[in-house]
């Protein structure tokens, strides 16, 4: 028996011997390239946790995820850049053969216009209606987030489009306002947009929702935003003149304090509608049959036992989000932290609704779905940010889009901070799917940067999720107490 375990210690004390003795891996993923113009040239690459690395001699930190990289200048024309990866007794050697031309960058100047997508009249008008998911943007500009959303509007609604391009409407909302819709979302139709008049209103309360609903001839299209001090939701319905004579409040209302209208042109009627609370917790717009009703949902219980939260993990399936230069894959990162996430507040007796909760593809408009089907008080959505130098540390940053929901995302901002990483900001108006919807309170997280290769590191580490996860539950706890505190 002892002669066997000799044999195997042996055996194993061989195999690291021959481990070690094999070459160390090295990839370069950033910086491979045969010119540039800027003398700061980023090199980021990747070999096996524990061995050491060089670039150009100089020895650069290697992160527990194998990633590496450093910021070359370069001297100008042809330059060679030799990336070195050792281990105990072997190593590694590529080089990057770059040449580098020096610009007067002040000297630089371009009389070529910014392409934009032309907008060609329709003449005479097309008459289109509305489809599920439609929603209204501002202008004809856009960017990786869409162009910005004015917001979602029911189906069944005419428009009169008046021009187009190669993916958008442009459509009269009233006779002084025009607005864009994606054709996607749209069908021609023979009913015409016209201008009506208002009817009946009427208040009251169900279901724990303060309940308006306006009689209009036709469905029209609408625009609603909140505003501060005090709150206030404003709905401005377009092709609408009042002839509502009065308005009706049957019984105590829990969230709304009074609703007024106002005529602000001779074609836009606006509801006002102001809260007795200084934090709304959402509202919805639709229609019943050609009734405009705004459900405004009452402030709930404020204890997290008794909230349903919706965690949404970023991207996943075919779509992998960001990949740090260890390949590390952003979706699996966000799905980790929401799971543990889920974990805390179910603890804490919380009902937690998840958009995914395995490696799929779901889309946005699922998502919203998903979160609307389960009634959910709150929600918080999780990815991780790209961009900016490798080298640095980048941070941590939240966004919310409408105004009511930014201390939400500022408790969460503060929270993180306590983790000890850079402050990448608070983003408000973000044109982001998940921050659009009017129906509950929510927030965006970019918890970290996975292409920085720092926090890439702290990304991979279970421990630092999880306490990205507590971080981000002591902020909605935060949250709850600001609300609570305001209503003293």
């Amino acid at each position: 028996m002892k002669h066997l375990r000799y044999i195997s210690s042996i055996a194993i004390i061989l195999f690291a011997v021959i481990a070690q003795a094999t070459t160390p891996s090295l990839k370069i993923t950033q910086g491979k390239r045969e010119s540039t113009t800027n003398a700061q040239h980023t090199v980021v690459g990747v070999t096996d946790p524990g061995n050491k690395a060089f670039i150009n001699g100089k020895e650069v930190h290697v992160y527990k995820t194998g990633s590496f990289g450093d910021i070359v200048t370069l001297n100008e024309g042809d330059n060679t850049i030799t990336i070195t990866t050792k281990n105990t007794t072997e190593s590694n050697n590529q080089t990057i053969n770059i040449t580098y031309k020096n610009i007067d960058r002040t000297a630089v100047t371009s009389n070529t216009p910014i392409a934009k997508p032309k907008t060609n009249p329709i003449s005479p008008a097309l008459n289109i209606k509305t489809l599920p998911d439609a929603y209204l943007q501002f202008g004809d500009g856009s960017d990786r987030l869409g162009g910005s959303k004015m917001g979602y509007i029911n189906a069944e609604i005419p428009l009169k489009a008046i021009g187009q391009n190669d993916k958008l409407y442009l459509v009269q909302l009233s006779k002084n306002r025009v607005a864009y819709i994606p054709k996607e979302y749209t069908a021609e139709t023979l009913e015409r947009a016209e201008t009506d008049n208002s009817g009946s209103w009427s208040i009251s309360q169900a279901n724990n929702t303060d309940r308006i609903s306006i009689t209009l001839p036709t469905r029209h299209a609408y625009q609603s935003w909140t505003q501060l001090d005090p709150t206030t939701i404003c709905v401005d319905i377009f092709g609408i003149t009042n002839n509502s004579n009065w308005i009706t409040q049957r019984g105590d209302l829990g969230m709304i304090e009074y609703v007024d209208w106002s005529q602000v042109d001779s074609d836009i009627l606006r509801v006002i509608i102001k809260l007795k609370d200084k934090y709304s917790w959402g509202y919805s717009i639709g229609y019943e049959g050609n009734n405009i009703v705004i459900n405004v949902k009452h402030c709930p219980s404020l204890r997290l036992k008794d909230l349903t939260i919706g965690l949404d993990a970023g991207h996943g399936g075919k779509y992998p989000g960001a990949i740090g230069a260890s390949g590390l894959k952003e979706s699996f990162v966000n799905l980790d932290i929401i799971q543990r996430i889920k974990q805390i507040l179910e603890k804490k007796g919380a009902k937690v609704i998840l958009s995914r909760d395995s490696d799929v593809d779901i889309t946005m408009a699922q998502r919203k779905q998903i979160f609307l089907d389960g009634k959910i008080d709150l929600m918080m959505s999780i990815h991780n940010n790209a961009g900016g130098s490798p080298i640095k540390e980048m941070g941590t940053s939240t966004y919310y889009k409408s105004i009511t929901n930014r201390d939400l995302a500022q408790c969460v901002l503060n929270r993180m901070l306590d983790l000890d990483v850079r402050n990448f900001g608070l983003t408000g108006n973000f044109n982001f799917s998940l921050n659009a919807p009017t129906e509950y309170p929510n927030l965006l997280l970019e918890a970290l940067f996975m292409s920085s290769l720092s926090e890439e590191e702290k990304l991979a580490d279970p421990n630092f999720r999880q306490r990205i996860a507590e971080q981000t539950v002591k902020g909605i706890e935060d949250y709850l107490k600001l609300v609570k505190q305001s209503k003293k």
